[in-house]
Order: structure tokens, then sequence, then C-alpha cells
């Protein structure tokens, strides 16, 4: 979800029923589901759908990414689900990915990736930016605005 709000949600065959989401908040159904959420509010609502069709195949080490900044949202068998957090200055350890992942910013941000090898770059994010990441990626990210920066990062397996 990118930003809060508050839906309807209704699987077919079913009421609907209230829905609160809040920023960065992920969720996972296995379909197949047939579904529709209308937003009462006069507030846009946002959000990434993905459908996980195949595995693109492990390119290393399956383990969660334990460097600063990275907490587990969700794991299951096809996918897991890392939220990354910096503060302003901030940055993570130097680590490696081994799955290929689908990275959605949430935050307005000023972000420096750094990987062995390459030159610096420096990559500003709005709220909804994605970008994905074939594996395996060795970098540090480091925070170089001046407000937090959130991301969540979709691993497949």
């Amino acid at each position: 979800m990118i930003g809060d709000a508050n839906l309807k949600a209704e699987v077919m065959g079913s009421a609907p029923v209230d829905l609160n989401v809040k920023n960065g908040e992920v969720r996972f159904t296995k379909g197949p589901i047939t579904h529709r959420v209308t937003n009462p509010a006069n507030t846009p609502f946002r959000n990434i759908t993905i459908e996980i069709l195949a595995s693109p195949g492990s390119a290393g080490a399956s383990t969660p990414d334990t460097s600063r900044g990275h907490s587990m949202v969700l794991e299951n068998d096809r996918v897991r689900v890392e939220r990354l957090v910096l503060e302003p200055g901030q940055s993570t350890n130097m680590h490696t990915h081994g799955l290929s992942a689908l990275s959605v910013f949430l935050t307005d941000s000023k972000i420096r990736v750094e990987s062995p090898g390459k030159k610096p770059e420096t990559i500003d994010y709005k709220p909804g930016d994605f970008r994905w990441r074939t594996a395996p990626v060795t970098h540090l990210l480091k925070n170089i605005g001046t407000t937090r920066f959130e991301a969540v990062g979709i691993d497949w397996k």
C-alpha cells in the first residue's frame, strides 16, 4: 500500500467489509480470487498489486537480509517481503541479495547506492516508484536526503 486508506473490500459472494490499510502494508492472498475494492473517501488510494505466476529461480542463498534497517514483513513458500527504513544519514551494511526482487518505494527520498567495482549511484525516489532487481546483487544503501527512507522488497523464491 502506498499511503493510508479506509476502503471497502468484497470477495465475490460475500458482503463488503471495512478494510483499513497503512502505508507500506503488505498482504498476500493465495489465488485465484475474484474481488473488488472501493474507496468511499475523497483521498486517493494507491497500491501495487502483483500476481505471482512462476519463480524466476534463485541465484544464490535465500536467507533473510539482516543488515541494518531491514525487517521481515511476510514470508511463505513463494515470496519473502522485507521492509527497509533508514533515517537521514543512516546506511545499511554492505550486503548481498540472492533472490530476484521488486523494490517499492514508499517515501520521497534521496539514496546513494554503492556496489563493489561500480561508481556510486544517487537516486531520488517518490512514493510508488518501483525497481526490479535481478539476483545476485551486492550493495550498500545510504539515505543522503533530509527525510526518512522507506521501501518494501518482495523477493521471489
